[in-house]
């Protein structure tokens, strides 16, 4: 579940004020970077980026510099966090995003920013932290808005199994869970967004070519939330496989003018 490229943002493309490296949590990976746009004020939302890497690898330095500066230009905070690797016990990471949101909102009157507004944006299995947080474990409801890319939603799925095993990473839904499916089903579907729906506005984006994560899991939750009178869309681009941004980087543009619109629809 890995995204695409590795491009560390330079301080001289934003156009506010950046802070590397801050510490949101004790576990070293706690760390978050902040981008603050020049326009902010008390009422301004953020959006965390959430990395993908097969939960057991990756960084925030992954989101590429067009995306960071594209939300950043419609007036939005960002915040890019790693979170801690699979250990075993995927409410680890739950607990990540929660500290990242608290941290966040405590700093929010020092860097002049909003409280208890943000949009969460995932890469693979950040695109499946994202829904996860936001659909289960957002007890406070301060998610206003979710954009998954690529990721995952139904960790019960044999044909996602296999693709998994194709690409010699089967071995992660154990590492991330604790458990086999064969022995605990039950706990890879207490960790699949698809059985936690819940009122927050989603948009899925996808390649149609994917074998890693089957579009068809963005696919059935968008038709879950539907069915709920949720807010959903969803996006596909049929020249893209898991490398959603396409040969060439072709998607890029599309994708961040899609986000954005889902942001300022719902997150504000």
């Amino acid at each position: 579940f890995l995204s695409a490229g590795s491009h560390k943002p330079q301080a001289e493309m934003i156009n506010g004020e950046i802070i590397y490296n801050e510490a949101y949590g004790p576990h070293r990976r706690n760390k978050m970077d902040v981008y603050l746009p020049a326009n902010r004020n008390i009422g301004t939302p953020t959006v965390i980026l959430i990395h993908g890497g097969a939960w057991i690898i990756g960084s925030k330095s992954q989101w590429q510099k067009e995306i960071i500066n594209g939300i950043l230009k419609e007036g939005y905070a960002v915040s890019c966090i790693n979170y801690r690797y699979a250990c075993g016990d995927f409410h680890k990471q739950m607990e990540d995003v929660q500290m990242a949101v608290g941290y966040i909102n405590a700093n929010s009157h020092k860097w002049n920013i909003g409280k208890n507004k943000f949009g969460l944006a995932g890469m693979s299995a950040g695109g499946h932290l994202s829904l996860l947080y936001a659909y289960a474990y957002d007890t406070a409801r301060v998610t206003k808005a979710v954009v998954s890319i690529v990721g995952p939603t139904d960790l019960t799925d044999s044909l996602f199994h296999r693709y998994a095993k194709s690409y010699g990473i089967g071995f992660v839904f154990k590492r991330f869970l604790g458990v086999s499916f064969k022995k605990s089903p039950e706990v890879y579907a207490n960790a699949s967004p698809l059985f936690h729906y819940s009122n927050v506005p989603t948009l899925f984006i996808n390649g149609t070519r994917d074998d890693l994560v089957p579009p068809s899991q963005g696919l059935r939750m968008y038709d879950t939330l539907v069915a709920h009178g949720i807010a959903a869309d969803t996006l596909l681009f049929d020249n893209a496989g898991h490398n959603v941004w396409g040969p060439q980087k072709v998607n890029t543009s599309k994708i961040i003018t899609e986000l954005n619109h889902w942001m300022k629809t719902y997150l504000h």
